[in-house]
């Protein structure tokens, strides 16, 4: 990237003539990362008698990538760091490279068919996910080189999931009713653990690797649960116009009780050609073992940060609670229209209210480098009382802020409430040509989130400045995830053995929020192409290619960064946009099905 204010050589030195072929303007952190992606699959099945069979599948891969890390330079190594002996073994600077090994394996075996009038499926299922990370071409500024490493395992994460199933399906003949009734029941048992290993020593002690601060032994987890489930369910047609489908599920897990959910879905057909549908139901999402027991350290001369796990005694102190999941009440009603078997149009008006959002606490603790002037997160100056406060609930815990450190705390929390209100568009036709089949798709979704509650302020906290559960960066990451206006129309072509798409998304502004700073970024169109043709004996071919125009990431606007990031950084990309910073791109594609 180009030299800007904070960038100058220092005073009497001259740049190295090698530099006048080098590209200033390039940014190689936001490209495609290399990767290395190896897969298996099996699918079995054998007949058991005239009415059962055996099947089982399984998979496995090995996935390896790198993804390239911002560059150090020699200004931050030995000014900002003061790690003059890294310099010995990168002279000119360093561009740390992050790299994950993952590892995933999964198989599936059951027994499904039928006896005494009911339709059976009994399974077994297990799942497995590794994944270890190695800082490369990195260092660590608070080991003495050369001798350090510049290498580093930084630890991994695995978690396992076995999962038993029975699923039962019949259908009743009741003489009131049009149809059938399709009456499901089943069970369920399934058992999780999530297991975070620390890396070497060198990748997390003091300032830890570069890019990357490995686990420690501190942040070492272990942890299981088990959670149990029935359910059933009933649907048919009521009369020949009016359907009903209702299902019922409860389950007990064993870290945060019992939970119900049900869904009621209903249609009504005016014609044959126009109906009105609704649904109402309720859901849960569990917070996850990863975020239950999740906590990281992370050092910089700036100080050290702590995102403690949620049970742990930082966090208690600090007032955390256990994790509730997330739950959900769904409201949807709409209409479809089915003029002809080739014209299909539905439009649905939906509600979800979202309550316990997951999200993270403020960072409680301070900055005492400067001992006439005691700082908290934000660069508020505290009191002398506001200050006494933290360190007792720090000292409860066993952590102490010491004279020229800084220290700051958060955790996982349930945040608030949200509720989602918006519209959804599709329509789909057909039409045959002498040219080949058609295919026309029209979809568009409107919607708009509110913040409907936020959770109180742990007592312990409300003594003190600029604590807030959901603060107006996370506010603005629950409301405006996504554009509030999307459109996708596409076109499908098909003659013979060829066969060719073509498709455009519309995504509507966003706002956004950097330093503080609302900012809008504009709308944009993303198209995509792709052509195929059947080579005959289970051989197919592709080609492709998506986001042709090259749209990419947009800039964060000037007016929305800090006076030091405009000094430093010739430009700063939004990290959450709709696009992502690989641009264009084609591929193509071979196939053989047998």
């Amino acid at each position: 990237m180009a030299l800007r204010p904070n960038n100058r050589l220092p005073a009497g030195a001259s740049p190295d003539p090698a530099e006048a072929g080098r590209d200033a303007t390039a940014n190689t952190i936001l490209s495609s990362p290399p990767y290395d992606l190896k897969a298996f699959a099996v699918n079995a099945g054998h007949g058991l008698g005239d009415n059962a069979q055996f099947y089982a599948t399984a998979t496995a891969s090995d996935h390896t990538a790198q993804a390239i890390q911002n560059f150090r330079l020699p200004a931050t190594i030995f000014g900002t760091y003061k790690a003059p002996s890294v310099l010995s073994v990168w002279p000119d600077g360093f561009l740390p490279v992050l790299e994950t090994k993952e590892t995933q394996y999964t198989g599936s075996a059951g027994v499904k068919g039928a006896l005494a009038g009911w339709d059976y499926d009994i399974s077994l299922t297990g799942n497995r996910n590794t994944v270890r990370t190695y800082t490369r071409h990195s260092a660590n500024f608070s080991l003495q080189y050369p001798g350090a490493p510049t290498d580093f395992y930084d630890g991994k994460l695995d978690y396992k999931q076995g999962i038993a199933n029975l699923d039962l399906r019949r259908g009743f003949e009741i003489a009131a009713l049009a149809s059938p009734l399709e009456v499901s029941a089943g069970a369920e048992y399934q058992h999780e653990q999530y297991q975070r290993g620390a890396g070497q020593w060198e990748s997390y002690t003091g300032f830890g690797a570069a890019a990357f601060v490995g686990y420690s032994t501190a942040d070492e987890v272990k942890a299981t649960r088990n959670s149990k489930a029935v359910y059933a369910g009933a649907a048919t047609n009521i009369t020949t116009r009016w359907y009903l489908d209702a299902a019922a599920r409860w389950e007990d897990h064993s870290d945060f009780g019992s939970v119900s959910t049900g869904r009621l879905t209903t249609r009504f057909d005016f014609t044959d050609a126009l109906g009105l549908r609704a649904t109402v139901s309720n859901g849960f999402h569990a917070p996850s073992l990863g975020a239950q027991f999740y906590q990281a350290t992370g050092n910089c001369p700036c100080g050290t940060t702590l995102v403690a796990q949620v049970g742990s005694p930082a966090a208690r102190a600090l007032g955390a609670t256990a994790l509730q999941p997330e739950k959900a009440t769904n409201y949807s009603v709409g209409i479809t229209w089915d003029p002809s078997p080739a014209f299909h149009l539905a439009l649905d008006a939906y509600q979800i209210d979202i309550r316990g959002q997951l999200g993270q606490s403020s960072q409680i603790g301070y900055n005492a480098q400067d001992s006439a002037r005691i700082t908290d997160n934000s660069g508020a100056v505290l009191t002398a009382a506001q200050k006494n406060a933290i360190d007792a609930l720090l000292g409860s815990a066993g952590i102490s802020i010491l004279q020229g450190d800084a220290f700051y705390a958060s955790y996982f929390t349930n945040v608030g409430n949200t509720r989602t209100r918006g519209l959804e568009l599709t329509v789909e036709a057909n039409q045959h040509t002498r040219w080949g089949a058609l295919r026309w798709s029209y979809a568009a979704n409107v919607g708009r989130t509110t913040i409907q509650k936020v959770a109180d302020i742990p007592a312990v906290l409300q003594g003190l400045p600029n604590i807030n559960l959901l603060t107006r960066s996370s506010e603005y990451a629950l409301r405006y995830r996504t554009p509030a206006y999307t459109q996708v129309a596409g076109l499908g072509w098909q003659q013979g053995r060829w066969r060719a798409n073509a498709d455009v998304t519309y995504y509507g502004s966003i706002k956004r929020l950097n330093n503080g700073v609302e900012y809008r970024q504009p709308p944009v169109l993303v198209t995509n192409l792709s052509g195929g043709v059947e080579l005959g004996a289970g051989w197919s071919a592709a080609l492709g290619i998506n986001n042709v125009f090259d749209k990419r990431t947009r800039k964060v606007p000037e007016y929305a960064r800090s006076a030091t990031d405009v000094a430093s950084i010739e430009t700063t990309w939004h990290t959450g946009d709709v696009l992502s910073t690989v641009g264009a791109y084609w591929y193509g594609r071979v196939s053989y099905r047998f």
